[in-house]
């Protein structure tokens, strides 16, 4: 895990960054970034509590460490990522009672590539899984308590649910069951509807001061007074039932999510197990006797999770795997609980261990591995602006890159002496068109290897290597990559533009 965190620069999607540190970097260090639509002030979708508790924080702690704070802040960035593993973890232990089931079922969740590529990195889906995980976490506790003498646990779920839904309004899809369960059971131990009304009521007023305190952060942060109130999530939902909006963002078949991306994410083997579990439960319920927490409520609650996460998510066309990561930490205490996996021979580990280890270096390191550490070799030759040289940097073919770990300020932005454009896709003669563009005193040009190979020799000849950024796995330009060899095949290059070269 700390290997991934700390030294695996894979990188999945751009919204692992420009949903979160991206925002935050630029806030509180002097740097300049890139807000993309859903920061934009007229209509913002998300709320910026999450994204400051969990990068801004490391971010506000690494502005004291004074010439070493671009670096601090790279490392506490990653470090902090990695508690979102132990409260998984807590979690996980506290769900599954059985000695032999917990071992079992920790070395699954741990061996998982989404473990150690999507939840160490800032997802907003990530901080998601969390919060479905420490509210499974509370239900047990609650379920535990036969008495009411422990309400604190209802105040502590209220606002959890509510910093759920301000992360992404998707949590409440995983969080019904739970709720649910909930009402049963302290109606269970209340035993009188005014008991029970007693009991709930002053959670929903917790629920109601964090919603509250949600809105005025945002409130101030995207409008800068009290007088227009932000309701980020409203804003999600609008967005996101709009079809023309989801074009934008690719619409995909309705059976992609059951059967492509859970079995990508969890593994075929897992899948399957998870399945079984599921008929087993249906068939079962009314033989058993077990009125045990993990079988009368656990496995229940986690059922309907599952099916009315996959079933609401599905209605969607735009589905991507990480919308299904909150599934992870149920799906295997699910199994766990069954007591399977003290069975399942050592085909399935090994099976599951080289499918995990396989997807884990494909996200975690390979996959456009070369972007950010490219940012960290630019940032060690720009940053001396005591030079006064005026310096352009382009992106082409890549993934949107990161410009906190950049790390140039927004001064020398501003000022001209420092430019930057992505071009992302942009074709060989937008490519060539920003290349004479403006008076720099030096141009860097970054893009994988491979597509050097397919520009004219008048623009090749003139792109002089200045880095090579290996593994670099660019997967939309697959063909290009294969024709180059595995080497330059895997390479991202950053190039020196020679200033004697003249593009027309």
């Amino acid at each position: 895990r700390v290997c991934f965190a700390l030294l695996g620069f894979g990188y999945i999607h751009p919204d692992e960054h420009m949903q979160n540190g991206e925002v935050t970097s630029g806030d509180l260090m002097p740097y300049h970034t890139i807000r993309t639509w859903e920061w934009s002030a007229a209509v913002p979708v998300r709320s910026i509590v999450p994204a400051f508790a969990t990068t801004g924080i490391p971010v506000w702690f690494a502005k004291f460490f004074s010439s070493k704070k671009f670096y601090a802040r790279i490392i506490m960035y990653q470090s902090l990522q990695l508690m979102k593993l132990k409260a998984l973890d807590y979690s996980f232990m506290s769900l599954v009672p059985m000695p032999g089931a917990r071992r079992l079922g920790l070395l699954l969740l741990a061996s998982s590539h989404v473990m150690n590529t999507f939840q160490i990195r800032p997802f907003s889906n990530s901080i998601e899984a969390v919060l479905v995980a420490l509210s499974l976490l509370f239900l047990r506790k609650i379920s535990s308590v036969k008495t009411l003498d422990k309400s604190y646990l209802l105040h502590l779920l209220a606002a959890t649910f509510v910093t759920g839904i301000f992360t992404r309004p998707t949590f409440l899809i995983f969080g019904v069951p739970i709720a649910y369960q909930v009402a049963l059971e302290t109606f269970t131990h209340a035993r009188t509807a005014t008991r029970w009304l007693r009991l709930v009521v002053p959670p929903l007023f917790t629920a109601v001061g964090a919603c509250t305190a949600f809105l005025v952060a945002d409130t101030l942060y995207f409008r800068g007074a009290l007088n227009d109130i932000v309701v980020t999530p409203f804003n999600f939902l609008m967005y996101n039932f709009a079809p023309q909006n989801l074009a934008e963002h690719g619409l995909h078949p309705r059976w992609l999510h059951l059967f492509v991306n859970l079995p990508m994410l969890f593994g075929p083997w897992v899948t399957w197990l998870a399945v079984r579990a599921i008929v087993d439960s249906a068939t079962l319920f009314d033989e058993t006797n077990d009125k045990s927490f993990e079988v009368y409520v656990l496995r229940p609650t986690i059922i309907q999770m599952i099916i009315l996460s996959l079933t609401v998510l599905s209605v969607q066309p735009h589905q991507e795997p990480r919308f299904l990561v909150p599934l992870l930490l149920p799906v295997i205490v699910l199994i766990a609980n069954t007591g399977r996996l003290a069975h399942v021979g050592k085909a399935f580990w090994v099976s599951c261990s080289i499918f995990n280890f396989v997807l884990a270096v494909l996200f975690g390191i390979l996959h456009q591995g070369g972007v950010v550490p490219s940012l960290f070799h630019l940032h060690s030759v720009v940053t001396d602006t005591s030079l006064g040289m005026r310096t352009n940097i382009i992106y082409w073919k890549t993934y949107i890159p990161p410009l906190h770990f950049l790390g140039v300020s927004e001064q020398d932005v501003s000022t001209g002496l420092i430019s930057f454009v992505d071009l992302a896709g942009a074709s060989q003669g937008d490519f060539a068109a920003f290349l004479s563009a403006g008076d720099y005193d030096r141009t860097f040009v970054v893009t994988p290897v491979a597509m050097r190979y397919t520009l004219p020799p008048a623009i090749a000849d003139c792109m002089e290597l200045n880095q090579s950024i290996f593994p670099h796995l660019d997967l939309d330009h697959i063909s290009e990559s294969m024709d180059t060899g595995v080497l330059d095949g895997l390479r991202l290059g950053v190039y020196t533009l020679s200033p004697n070269c003249v593009f027309v």
